[in-house]
């Protein structure tokens, strides 16, 4: 598909690949760094009638497009696609697209999240059709009051509707296939939507390897990266080929067992035998989840927790390894917890470090949310992220850093053949009602210049430079600091 370049100078037709097979890049060849916001958690309901659509108004996402945030991960579910066993719901279908032509209209990217929690809503969760749950007959009993929602994973009709899903008797009908025909089918719908980027083959997936009385046995193993879980990689594998049966150009972000999500272990998937049957250069990212245990449940960000370090070295190892990407497809945490500034600082500082993107849980005003309960005005925690980033780059990012302290941010990039286009950072306007300072190059732009490359109602700042193939660096300040070097 082709599209117009933002200057009007030339056309983006998509032809130009990734410089490395650890970027994303969009229809004009500059490199993307997803940064966003699931959403939305609301559109999971509790029964699979309902319209798994996010409840937030449409509209209210205009704050994401004012932050400058460039990506969203939005969640789509197996039982909606497919509500009726062979039978698609265009009519669902049709209620996404419009979301995703929303997105085309403000240059946001989409990951289209094939989602699920504890299998399906029949046992207590969502994401699978109630024809699709098999628990042998057992019903799941309820949470005691005050209990994790996650603790159900261990009932054993969730345990038995996963491993009918999972792991199928002989004879029985191996409903992956059902999934991965969804899948295929949500690619072959939105192959040519201007919005779509991605697909996220499944979420969270829990139990590949067997039962809970199975997973708890491998734990040591696991713990040491001596478990690999071959039934989830040929999943995987195939979520990859399913996609690319329809839409070629298109990421595909690629999950490991969820239970790594708390617990940093080394990764339970063979990477080597991940591959991307696409031509040209493999679009795979990793997407694993980043959940420190202790902020998830609201008891606050430890001092010298190792949880970080570790993810960072086992998930960047990994991503290499697979020839792809690194995007961390949820993280969070309550607002007012102890030492969330930290926590907030600490990862974002990581996914900076690794050039890596994310996409923060969840819109859904109120709680975690990046915005208050009015949908519009930020939380604590979009207080925290309203910072400068880079959303497109016209060339090979070198590096670049955010120092929260002094809301100054710093970014070198070489340019690179075919590229069309500025580079684009989001400087949200809300963090700069003073304005600020631009070195490009080390030459301080002149007011009228900064003035001309900011858009304050998308917080989108343009960069254009006069030899587009050098090494660039550019530096961003609040009015009247001297942190930037000139």
């Amino acid at each position: 598909m082709e599209t117009a370049a933002s200057d009007g100078s030339a056309r983006c037709d998509g032809t130009v690949e990734a410089p490395e097979p650890r970027f994303v890049v969009d229809e004009c060849g500059r490199v993307v760094i997803l940064r966003g916001v699931n959403v939305e958690a609301s559109a999971k309901g509790d029964r699979q009638d309902e319209t798994h659509l996010p409840e937030s108004a449409l509209d209210d996402q205009v704050t994401l497009q004012r932050w400058g945030w460039n990506n969203v991960r939005f969640l789509v579910f197996w039982g909606a696609i497919e509500p009726t066993d062979g039978t698609f719901d265009e009519e669902y279908l049709d209620d996404v697209e419009e979301w995703l032509d929303w997105y085309a209209d403000h240059d946001i990217h989409v990951v289209l999240d094939m989602h699920q929690d504890l299998y399906a809503w029949a046992v207590g969760g969502d994401g699978a059709p109630d024809w699709a749950v098999d628990t042998g007959g057992l019903v799941p009993g309820k949470l005691a009051d005050g209990q994790p929602w996650y603790l159900l994973g261990a009932d054993p009709a969730v345990q038995a509707a996963y491993q009918s899903f999972w792991n199928p008797k002989p004879g029985a009908r191996d409903l992956k296939v059902d999934y991965l025909e969804a899948l295929a089918h949500l690619a072959e719908r939105f192959a040519d939507h201007p919005a779509v980027i991605g697909y996220d083959v499944m979420n969270e997936p829990s139990f590949a390897n067997g039962d809970l009385a199975a997973t708890l046995a491998i734990q040591a193993d696991a713990a040491s990266g001596r478990f690999v879980n071959a039934n989830l990689t040929e999943f995987m594998q195939d979520g990859i080929d399913a996609v690319r049966a329809h839409d070629d150009d298109a990421w595909v972000m690629v999950e490991p067992t969820s239970l790594l999500n708390a617990f940093p272990y080394p990764g339970d998937l063979e990477f080597e035998k991940l591959s991307d049957p696409r031509e040209g250069l493999p679009r795979l990212s990793y997407a694993g989840h980043l959940y420190q245990q202790q902020v998830h449940d609201g008891l606050g960000y430890p001092v010298d927790d190792p949880y970080l370090a570790t993810w960072e070295k086992y998930r960047t190892a990994e991503a290499e390894r697979m020839k792809a990407g690194l995007w961390i497809g949820e993280w969070g945490g309550a607002p007012d917890q102890a030492r969330m500034d930290e926590f907030v600082n600490e990862l974002t500082g990581m996914a900076d470090r690794t050039m890596a993107g994310w996409a923060m849980w969840s819109w859904d005003p109120g709680g975690w949310s990046p915005v208050a309960g009015d949908g519009t005005t930020p939380s604590a925690n979009g207080r925290r992220l309203l910072r400068v980033q880079p959303r497109a780059v016209a060339g090979v990012p070198e590096s670049f850093v955010w120092d929260p302290a002094s809301s100054t941010f710093d970014m070198t990039w070489t340019g690179r053949d075919g590229v069309v286009g500025p580079t684009e950072l989001a400087v949200p306007t809300f963090r700069y009602e003073e304005g600020i300072e631009v070195v490009v190059d080390g030459e301080v732009l002149s007011d009228d210049a900064v003035d001309a490359a900011w858009d304050r109602e998308t917080s989108v700042f343009e960069i254009d430079v006069d030899d587009p193939l050098a090494k660039h660096s550019v530096c961003v300040q609040p009015a009247g600091s001297t942190h930037c070097s000139v």
